[in-house]
């Protein structure tokens, strides 16, 4: 999936479908298509690639690079960079959505993931090319 594309299915998912306008409700000036457009408050609306990745203990592991979606357009997980320096050595992998969720510290939203960091280091890389396994919390 291109970035620019995931950047804007991540942006959409993130809004709960009660707000988003009904489609057809562009802007009232007649700009844009009617059925083509719909209104989503800004303050609504955030981008989560490139969004710092902690652990409920607060440890920092990565960024996420990219929102894996199946075929319906449903998120099903986000691939997290992590480990490495200036890009060298660093490993992906593919974290359910259901283990992530969002805080707000004040300034920022960061990717909080449900997973302890030992888990995330013995979880199986994420290679593009190939059928992701996809690390889900454990019950």
């Amino acid at each position: 999936m291109l970035p620019a594309a995931a950047a804007v299915l991540a942006q959409v998912v993130a809004v709960p479908a009660s707000a988003q306008a009904p489609a057809g409700s562009g802007p009232a000036d007649g700009e844009g298509t009617p059925g083509l457009t719909s209104v989503i408050s800004q303050s609504r609306l955030d981008s989560v690639l490139g969004r710092e990745v902690r652990t409920r203990v607060e440890e920092d592991v990565g960024r996420v690079v990219d929102i894996l979606a199946d075929r319906q357009g449903r998120v099903q997980a986000a691939v997290i960079e992590f480990g490495g320096f200036l890009g060298i050595g660093t490993r992906k992998i593919a974290v359910d959505w259901s283990a992530i969720s969002f805080e707000n510290d004040g300034k920022r939203t960061i990717v909080i993931v449900d997973l302890s960091r030992d888990q995330l280091r013995l979880a199986p890389e994420y290679k593009p090319n190939e059928q992701p396994m996809i690390v889900r919390t454990s019950d």
